[in-house]
């Protein structure tokens, strides 16, 4: 297989895997709960994910691989990196108090945040949305 196309299916997949954790996550806000070490581990799975397909993109772009809108799709890749790290800072902004609720919340917004750059990412990779 293709790296490009392995490279192309990760990406879905984590579109995907994001907008299933946010969702997931509102779900348990709204039934109240607090973050499980269930969603946690949603939560790591997709940054690993995330992880995974900056990899493989770095290996594309060493062996001459280049997206269509170039440095932009490198810009919301490194954003996409940046999952749990967007989840503390967000969190030690928006809710000091450590409201086991809202950070349910915090998570669920910033998983569907995700989700957007990751697809974002996507539309930017490739010319006039060819190959989605």
């Amino acid at each position: 297989m293709d790296l490009s196309v392995l490279h192309g299916i990760l990406a879905n997949a984590m579109v995907m895997f994001a907008a299933l954790a946010g969702v997931y996550g509102l779900f348990e806000y709204f039934r109240k709960q607090s973050v499980s070490p269930n969603y946690w581990g949603i939560v790591v799975v997709g940054n690993l994910l995330a992880v995974g397909q900056g990899i493989l993109g770095v290996v594309l772009a060493l062996g001459g691989g280049q997206p269509a809108r170039g440095i932009i799709h490198i810009l919301y890749g490194v954003v996409a990196l940046s999952w749990i790290p967007m989840i503390n800072f967000v969190s030690s902004v928006v809710n000091k108090e450590k409201v086991a609720r809202r950070e349910t919340l915090l998570v669920a917004l910033v998983s569907l945040f995700q989700a957007g750059i990751a697809w974002r990412a996507i539309t930017t990779a490739t010319v006039a949305g060819a190959g989605l």
